[in-house]
């Protein structure tokens, strides 16, 4: 765990956002490709090194055994590779390929899991486990980069000190950002276990794991939305606009259902997955759900503030998010226990939500959040309802009340004409999305050859 932690502690501060400023630019600009990813690359190259002395300089230092200095250092290396990967994962993604990142990703977590196979077998111990991460992740670095050199250009070297700082610039606020939030999301279990005992921990940190394994969802479904706001917001502010209010339209309508879920349903959720000793969580497993609402669409933020060249923004607000989650731990914490991160985690996100919507507001790009998310919230409610009313029903007839509870909740938002004309028939052909996108790959298959 500490190899793991402490390599890729070097791999965020390596990464400083880097890889997103230049999916924005090659996403404004497809013609500046080559040179922008030639600099990119060699400034990831420069970054590498310095990261990689830095860390041969700190390693010595460290408390442990022969070994495991050997094995942080390796994975450090194994983590710059993803580095120098991600900035040809940020081509495919500046062109929305998503399917082919999404391949190489996959790829290489089967690759990853083979190798570890095969060192338990060996029994080449934290020394196998370690060089399994970088063979996996060299294999990732070179798929991404056959495949852009095959399907985009061929990307030379060039050294740009100016487009290079630049790049960091932009690049650093951005990813200072992400780390706090990163940071954030560890804060809860930190300070409770500073400020109370393991069994406050334990009943916390249990449905927290539950609700944060869900952060996948919105994370993977907001990536592919970066490119389509950066051209936007260079080419067409007033389509940017329009994307930011559907996309959180889109992000509040998905994210009720899960609240629903984890709200109604707590307590079988808490007894299938971690036991009937978890049943005294139930209020912070209720207050999480809850929580999932302002959690998803927060994700969506990042991109917003990348895209219109406003990462500083985002650093700023992130930073009073952050405080006030503090302030908000040290306040609840003595007085509702293992509640207390949950309303927390409520509170500030929430907060920080709202703070970030304001600003927008103030750069002329409002969400109207408030026009629309009345009528998510009542069709939330009616599948609460029928999520209630089945709550203690045995597996054969939990299943179809699930069911139930979401075609009620889509019946809901037909009701109150939740959907306009255009977004319905953007709904529909994105669901008629498999002939264009053959048609595409064909065409890329024929100038490739």
């Amino acid at each position: 765990s500490f190899v793991l932690a402490f390599a890729l502690f070097f791999q965020l501060v390596a990464d400083a956002g880097l890889p997103r400023m230049l999916i924005r630019e090659i996403a404004k600009d497809p013609e500046a490709l080559v040179p922008l990813v030639g600099a990119a690359t060699s400034l990831i190259w420069v970054v590498s090194v310095a990261v990689c002395l830095l860390v041969a300089l700190i390693v010595p230092f460290l408390h442990f055994g022969t070994d495991v200095k050997i094995a942080a250092l390796v994975m450090s290396v194994a983590t710059m590779a993803t580095f120098h990967a991600a900035g040809y994962s940020a081509v495919l993604r500046a062109f929305e390929d998503n399917e082919l990142n999404y391949l190489g990703f996959v790829l290489q977590k089967l690759i990853l899991l083979g190798f570890i196979v095969v060192t338990i077998k060996l029994k080449m111990g934290l020394v196998g486990f370690v060089i399994a991460h970088l063979v996996s992740n060299v294999l990732l670095w070179n798929f991404y980069h056959i495949i852009v050199s095959r399907l985009y250009a061929r990307i030379p070297l060039r050294i740009d000190v100016p487009l290079w700082k630049s790049l960091l610039t932009a690049a650093l606020p951005m990813g200072g950002g992400v780390m706090l939030r990163q940071l954030a999301l560890q804060l809860d279990i930190l300070i409770l276990t500073w400020m109370t005992n393991l069994t406050t921990v334990g009943l916390f940190s249990g449905p927290y794991r539950i609700s944060m394994a869900l952060r996948v969802i919105p994370q993977t479904l907001s990536l592919p939305l970066y490119p389509l706001y950066s051209r936007t917001a260079h080419l067409s502010p007033a389509r940017f606009g329009e994307a930011y209010q559907w996309s959180m339209k889109f992000f509040a309508l998905l994210s009720i259902p899960f609240a629903a879920f984890f709200i109604a349903w707590s307590k079988p959720i808490l007894r299938l997955a971690l036991g009937a000793k978890f049943l005294p969580a139930l209020p912070a497993m209720q207050l999480l759900g809850l929580g999932l609402v302002p959690f998803f669409l927060s994700t969506l933020f990042q991109y917003l503030f990348a895209a219109l060249d406003e990462q500083k923004r985002f650093l700023t607000s992130t930073c009073v998010g952050s405080a006030l989650r503090i302030l908000l731990l040290i306040v609840l914490i003595p007085r509702f226990g293992f509640a207390g991160p949950a309303m927390a985690f409520v509170c500030a996100e929430t907060v920080i939500v709202g703070i970030w919507m304001f600003q927008l507001t103030r750069l002329g790009f409002p969400a109207n959040l408030g026009n629309v998310i009345w009528r998510p919230l009542a069709g939330g409610f009616a599948m609460a309802l029928v999520l209630f009313a089945a709550g203690n029903a045995r597996l054969l007839w939990a299943i179809p009340a699930a069911v139930l509870s979401v075609i009620v909740y889509a019946v809901v938002l037909f009701a109150l004409k939740t959907f306009s004309m255009e977004e319905m028939h953007h709904a529909r052909e994105g669901i008629a999305f498999v002939s264009p996108f053959i048609e595409s790959w064909a065409k890329k298959l024929k100038r490739d050859t």
